[in-house]
């Protein structure tokens, strides 16, 4: 056979991993479902209608398109399931009592990859709750995040905060127009600030001051305090200290930095977005609040690709044990419920000798021969 390439960015998952992915899928869903969070199981594929409704078309040049043969409709795979959830949260499930909790699992399809994620399909698994008080859930959240990765062996992360709403505010204040959006766009994105000189020495100044904000949330806080910020620009600042001085006070065991220069990617978020990193500066879970149907929403996803790099759990083991193709029902139930053994089948029937040699071919450490277990030499 000729060997068969797949597109870049696309992978099969083999037996080692995909047990290892769905381990951790199987522990995120339980830990969501023990604590209140129900499941749901959006489409792969909607009408750009309803899978973009909560961002501008524009804006998911990041989704594969395709045509419905029985619509002649232009239909998107999904890139990110928060958007389905936020629209079955609105929809399917508009009359269901709020505070509104989900989960969900599922692959996802990105056009693109960069350097730090070379892959384009991941398994997404997330949480959002919907119809809150503003950040009533972000402490809830952020307690089932440290608790997952916990699970996950990670010993050391750092919480990273930000303002979604900032540039936004200071496009505003600063009156800017298309062109020089993109600019400060791109200058906060890199953390290079030298072309705002061309558009604003007052904007250049505000921004080097911003910049030197960045960092540990107990020496940076109190610097962010001092600037005189123009008005908008001041209330979102006001605001979102309100809000990290709860989460300093509460989870004072975690290394906690904002960055006001942070880019928001998903362009959906509001008042807050977080950004969980390992040490190795690997991105293991991001979320933030949004609001649907003018309900107050928040929210975290994360890829199983980038956790299971950073985890220190290994696949749960099991020995394996062959038996003969025509061995009892029981007695199979027998070792795998007792014994807590995976049990394999032979094809045909072998004598002592032939299973022994078909068990080490198998990978088992074990075989069963009338009525007896004996372990492969």
């Amino acid at each position: 056979m000729k060997s068969q390439l797949l597109p870049e960015g696309f992978r099969d998952g083999l037996p080692d991993l995909a047990e290892l992915e769905f381990q951790i899928n199987s522990f995120f869903i339980n830990l969501m479902i023990s604590n209140g969070f129900m499941m749901v199981k959006p489409p792969l594929v909607e009408f750009e209608d309803s899978l973009f409704f909560l961002t501008k078309y524009s804006e998911n040049i990041d989704s594969f398109r395709v045509m419905d043969p029985l619509t002649q409709k232009i239909m998107g795979i999904r890139s990110d399931i928060t958007m389905q959830v936020a629209r079955i949260a609105c929809g399917s499930l508009v009359e269901n009592k709020r505070p509104l909790r989900l989960c969900y699992t599922g692959d996802v399809l990105k056009v693109k990859n960069n350097n730090i994620n070379l892959s384009r399909q991941f398994t997404q698994i997330g949480a959002e709750i919907i119809g809150v008080d503003k950040t009533f859930c972000l402490s809830e959240i952020i307690n089932l995040i440290i608790e997952f990765i916990n699970n996950l062996k990670i010993k050391k992360f750092i919480i990273n905060f930000s303002m979604p709403n900032l540039i936004n505010l200071i496009s505003k204040d600063f009156n800017l127009k298309k062109s020089d959006f993109e600019i400060l766009m791109n200058c906060y994105k890199n953390k290079n600030l030298s072309a705002l000189k061309d558009i604003s020495n007052d904007l250049f100044e505000m921004s080097e001051y911003l910049l030197q904000c960045i960092g540990n949330i107990d020496e940076k806080i109190n610097l962010l305090k001092k600037y005189k910020f123009p008005k908008n620009i001041k209330s979102e600042i006001d605001n979102f200290i309100s809000q990290i001085k709860k989460i300093k006070d509460e989870f004072t065991k975690y290394e906690i930095i904002i960055d006001p220069l942070e880019i928001d990617e998903s362009s959906y978020h509001k008042g807050f977005c977080f950004k969980i990193y390992s040490e190795n500066s690997k991105e293991l879970i991001s979320g933030g609040g949004y609001s649907v149907d003018n309900e107050v929403c928040a929210g975290f996803s994360g890829f199983l690709e980038n956790l299971i790099l950073e985890s220190q759990i290994k696949k749960i083991t099991k020995s394996r044990i062959l038996v003969q193709h025509n061995l009892e029902f029981e007695e199979i139930k027998l070792l795998q419920k007792k014994r807590k053994m995976i049990v394999v089948k032979s094809i045909k029937k072998l004598n002592k000798l032939q299973l022994a040699e078909e068990a080490k071919c198998q990978q088992c450490q074990y075989y069963f021969f009338k009525d007896e277990i004996f372990e492969v030499k």
